[in-house]
């Protein structure tokens, strides 16, 4: 079968006891039934040690949230005692993720990872694939629409990473080509398209995010902070332009696909192009509050974004309830808020 994945995920590495913000931390870390299986068996003072610590398939985490096999310097106890083969999958496999259809895998590694985020950020948008041993799909589908929806997201794709292209005009025009996928698969639009206003509705979407269930108890007082400080940030920085459509590309080629399931198109191209927008918005507020957003400065805000975001289910459930439902994320208003926010008058293309 093909496996299809972004060029940059094939440098990616671990950076262990390097990384800032370890995704061994702050997470419940769930271990496959193999994998507890496997550890039943393991014998000695190691062997008690893990059986010791893991309760109800996962990891008892320490009292400051910490899994109890990361030492003190960053490193996994697992990994330096019985080697990466005897990782549980999840540990073994994260921030990589993985869709599959038919004879095609398609995967990446997630923005939630610190140096993913630095090589996303880092790297142009490119595809690559390669031919790897057969793997079960996950479910039937419509191949006509499979077709279909590669076709829109490709597009998609060309459009945002293309650089003569102005951004707004590139996320109106995803907003537009997801509408129109949408409405030749038949896909009820539950609220009204008239446009709300720009700044009501900019306050809002960011109401609606610092309402979200947070995984760090810092997000949410941050988000709240960063909306009261938005009429006083900068305009947004050209460097940054390029690092945003990088970002778009990474969601438009996770999620767009997903809709070959549930048909929700519309709703995984405006997660596309609101985090983009959102994210944007976070980096101005950098800079109003540091004078500067760096390349590494970028990288943490749409990290710690992934990981508030995409990384919580019941906070991505609550988004895609949101784009179906709320005025404030029609397509209008959204429209409205990227020309108002990139500084573009755009028509649809």
């Amino acid at each position: 079968m093909i496996y299809r994945t972004p060029e940059y995920c094939r440098d990616f590495r671990c950076i262990a006891g390097d990384c800032r913000d370890s995704c061994c931390k702050g997470w419940e870390i769930d271990i496959d039934e193999t994998t507890v299986a496997k550890y039943e068996t393991i014998k000695g003072a190691f062997g008690e040690r893990l059986r010791d610590n893991i309760k109800d398939g996962h990891f008892v985490l320490t009292t400051d949230e910490r899994c109890p096999f990361l030492n003190n310097d960053g490193l996994c106890d697992i990994y330096t005692a019985l080697g990466e083969k005897d990782l549980c999958h999840i540990c073994a496999e994260h921030p990589r993720y993985y869709e599959w259809f038919d004879n095609v895998k398609e995967g990446g590694t997630g923005l939630c990872c610190e140096a993913s985020a630095q090589l996303i950020l880092s790297r142009p948008f490119l595809l690559y694939e390669e031919e790897v041993p057969f793997e079960e799909a996950a479910g039937e589908y419509d191949e006509e629409l499979f077709d279909m929806l590669i076709e829109v997201r490709e597009s998609m794709l060309e459009t945002v990473c293309d650089e003569n292209t102005p951004l707004a005009e590139a996320l109106c025009y995803i907003l537009d080509t997801a509408l129109k996928a949408g409405e030749c698969i038949d896909i009820q639009i539950l609220r009204n398209e008239t446009t709300t206003g720009v700044a009501e509705a900019i306050q809002e979407i960011f109401r609606k995010f610092s309402e979200l269930e947070p995984i760090d108890d810092k997000w949410l007082p941050y988000i709240r902070e960063c909306a009261d400080k938005l009429d006083e940030a900068p305009t947004v920085n050209a460097k940054h332009i390029t690092y945003l459509r990088r970002i778009a590309a990474y969601f438009l080629f996770r999620y767009i696909m997903k809709s070959i399931y549930d048909g929700n198109i519309i709703g995984y191209a405006t997660f596309a192009v609101v985090s983009t927008f959102i994210i944007c918005e976070l980096f101005r507020c950098q800079s109003a509050e540091n004078g500067t957003c760096s390349f590494e400065d970028c990288a943490e805000i749409a990290k710690n974004y992934s990981k508030e975001t995409e990384y919580c289910e019941e906070n991505m459930e609550k988004l895609l309830e949101y784009f179906e439902t709320e005025n404030y994320f029609s397509i209008n208003t959204l429209k409205a808020i990227i020309r108002a926010t990139f500084c573009k008058n755009v028509d649809d293309i």
